[in-house]
């Protein structure tokens, strides 16, 4: 009695939500946009050995220099051979110039003025004279330091447009010029990503590229700035020279030569895009994960298939993707690849031979598969058991024990959306078995699951005397009640089965589990923030949302939703806004939403990325090592000022820190990026859901 007026205590505070359920809000039609796209070229393609110092584009093709020599690339082919490439600048009177002279670039502008940058400073032209120029004024500008010796800018290069405008590269940022008098500063504080310039070149269109030795910069006609740093966008990472093209600019760089362009599509587009990666090699008998490749950064030289930790998880959030597209489309490959994947979770829970237990991952005796460790040992303290063993039901398959919570809320959410935005009556009644064995386990074991050694696993924990009364599971306390309450709601759902609704209300009532979801992200430091919890949460929050309609509990749940996404909404997650926007029918940011997912980088190769560098960026560090009796630092040593976009960032699931600087997904046993591959669930999921919801309408 005591908790449940505490229960209704709590209730009467909260905002109350309509119980006739969740209306989705009016949809946001996206318009085309342009995708970032990069094509490389190493001396591995056909280019010349050495650094490539020059680089041209003409009505007869793309040419470049290297020491080694010059090639031409014709239908996709790089010709070696033909007249050396010199940079050059037919407009340019160098006996007019000072004796001596080390012409460093140079650009004409619509006046008519030559613009010089030399190891002497920069001059421009008058007549037939050169004469000095002083950016001295911007320099105090930036610097804020009138009255103080200020040196000439080390230049390095120079741009003009047909619009009167004028850049001048140098190590200090760009300064730049629309009447050729007065003049300003770009660097990082306006937002230019690096300021050791190398090279300048104005698009066709207006647009500023700006090269550097840290990558390429790029203003585009927004005034916004892109940034291109790492193997996902060039051979390397110094700027040799620059070469605007009619769709973008060719790069110069010390591995190589680039081609930076933006590709207009549809968000349906990249859709499929995505999915055709998925399925061509991220699916194995229908696990969705992502991939290994024998060769850096060329699925054609090898693929490394894994058995992952997360099968169930990954597996189930790309059958709710799935569900989605085919509950948005009715479109029959939807269908067909969400069985697929629903039918190997299935696989999960028969072959361990243990009632209501899904195993982790599920392998083949002979498998050619990475991930498969026989000697793999208990992970929960005083238990000696081996993970792995061989299935009961069938002797040539071996499943992965010690099952998370992480694979039950893909379970429980793909069972959901599966059955009820796609399955035929004969899955339905399978899908039901499945979730109620599940949930019996569960809740035959005191809320924990328990699989074949007797023991629960090390983390399929949800009974109220772990999760309120032990101190060691304080910190999961909310985000397992959470799951529990959801898990339990899905069950009551599919089955019809009273006895779920009861261990739902019992657990709310005597052990206050709705109220311990309010707080379930913990706040706080930020370099303690659990960014999987995060993506877990999201994950049993959908289904309680959509399916509970008593008005006094969704006033706690909607409360609960709304805390754990006020901290999250500057991560700009398009999956997070709309499991937001799903489930309390709120505004959810669904613009930023939509920018987020056109960010996301064309190819999902996990290269290194590294922004620590930026002078745009601020760069904040945990102010002190955590647990260093144990040698453990924090979970997130550093963070940015603000999410950048996804295409400068790591390309991750949504269990990564948006916020942290630098990364790179490593081949297992090396030091080197470019050895693995992301599946296309993390975007489509959020893509799908949004387009379900209402969110996001079909492009017309």
């Amino acid at each position: 009695m005591i908790r449940r007026m505490m229960l209704l205590f709590v209730l009467s505070s909260f905002t109350a939500v309509a119980a006739a359920g969740v209306p989705r809000p009016d949809a946001v039609t996206p318009s085309p946009f342009g995708q970032r796209m990069s094509d490389r070229f190493t001396p591995g393609d056909g280019l010349p050995e050495g650094p490539v110092t020059a680089v041209a584009v003409s009505s007869d093709g793309v040419r470049v220099q290297t020491a080694a020599g010059s090639a031409t690339l014709v239908d996709g082919h790089w010709n070696r051979g033909g007249k050396r490439l010199a940079v050059d600048y037919p407009f340019l009177n160098r006996k007019a110039l000072p004796a001596g002279t080390h012409v460093r670039g140079a650009a004409r502008d619509s006046r008519g003025t030559v613009w010089v940058v030399s190891d002497r400073g920069a001059m421009r032209s008058d007549g037939d004279r050169f004469g000095p120029v002083s950016v001295k004024g911007a320099l105090i500008a930036a610097a804020g330091t009138a009255g103080t010796q200020i040196g000439q800018p080390d230049y390095t290069s120079a741009a003009a447009d047909s619009k009167g405008h004028v850049w001048l590269g140098a190590l200090s940022g760009v300064f730049a010029s629309s009447d050729g008098e007065n003049w300003t500063l770009i660097d990082g504080r306006r937002g230019l990503p690096y300021e050791h310039v190398t090279s300048l070149a104005v698009g066709m269109q207006g647009d500023l590229w700006v090269g550097t030795v840290e990558g390429v910069c790029h203003r585009g006609l927004n005034g916004k700035w892109e940034y291109y740093w790492g193997r996902r966008w060039l051979p390397d990472n110094r700027v040799n020279a620059l070469a605007a093209a009619p769709d973008g600019v060719w790069v110069a760089t010390n591995g190589g030569v680039a081609h930076l362009y933006h590709r207009q599509i549809s968000l349906e587009e990249k859709s499929r895009h995505y999915e055709e990666i998925t399925q061509a090699r991220h699916s194995r008998r229908g696990y969705i994960t992502w991939c290994g490749f024998k060769v850096e950064g060329d699925p054609k030289g090898g693929l490394i298939r894994f058995a992952d930790d997360n099968d169930g998880l990954w597996s189930g959030m790309y059958v709710a993707a799935e569900a989605f597209r085919y509950g948005a489309t009715h479109d029959p490959e939807a269908r067909a690849l969400a069985k697929k994947s629903m039918d190997a979770m299935l696989d999960l829970l028969t072959y361990t031979g243990s009632p209501g237990f899904p195993a982790r991952a599920i392998v083949y005796k002979g498998e050619d598969i990475a991930g498969y460790d026989e000697k793999l040992q208990s992970r929960i303290e005083g238990k000696d058991y081996t993970i792995w063993f061989q299935s009961p039901v069938n002797p040539n398959i071996l499943c992965k024990g010690d099952t998370s919570s992480d694979e039950l809320d893909g379970h429980y959410w793909a069972w959901y959306v599966y059955h009820d935005l796609v399955a035929d009556a004969a899955e339905k009644k399978r899908i039901e078995a499945a979730c109620a064995a599940v949930t019996d386990n569960i809740i035959a074991h005191d809320f924990n699951l328990v699989g074949p050694t007797g023991y629960h696993t090390r983390w399929g924990v949800w009974a109220p005397k772990y999760l309120n009364d032990d101190p060691v599971w304080r910190g999961g306390r909310g985000l397992n009640s959470l799951e529990i309450l959801s898990h339990l709601k899905v069950a009551y759902h599919l089955t019809g089965n009273p006895k779920y609704q009861e261990a739902y209300l019992y657990l709310i009532n005597k052990h206050h589990y709705l109220t311990n979801t309010i707080d379930q992200r913990a706040t706080g430091d930020w370099w303690r923030q659990n960014h999987s919890d995060d993506e877990l949460a999201a994950c049993a929050y959908y289904p309680i949302m959509q399916l509970e309609k008593d008005p006094e509990l969704r006033k706690v749940l909607v409360r609960s939703l709304e805390t754990t996404w006020a901290p999250e909404r500057a991560e700009h997650s398009s999956f997070l806004n709309f499991i937001y926007g799903s489930g309390t029918d709120s505004p959810c940011d669904v613009e930023e939403s939509l920018q987020n997912l056109r960010d996301w980088p064309w190819e999902l190769i996990c290269w290194e990325c590294d922004n620590r560098h930026r002078a745009d960026v601020q760069i904040t560090w945990a102010p002190r090592p955590e647990n260093a009796e144990s040698g453990r630092g924090p979970r997130n040593p550093f963070h940015t000022d603000r999410v950048l976009p996804a295409s400068e960032r790591v390309v991750a699931k949504w269990n990564e820190d948006p916020f942290v600087p630098s990364g790179r997904f490593l081949r297992p046993g090396t030091g080197n990026s470019g050895y693995a591959e992301q599946d296309g669930m993390s975007w489509l999921l959020p893509y799908w859901m949004g387009r379900y919801h209402g969110m996001i309408a079909a492009t017309k």
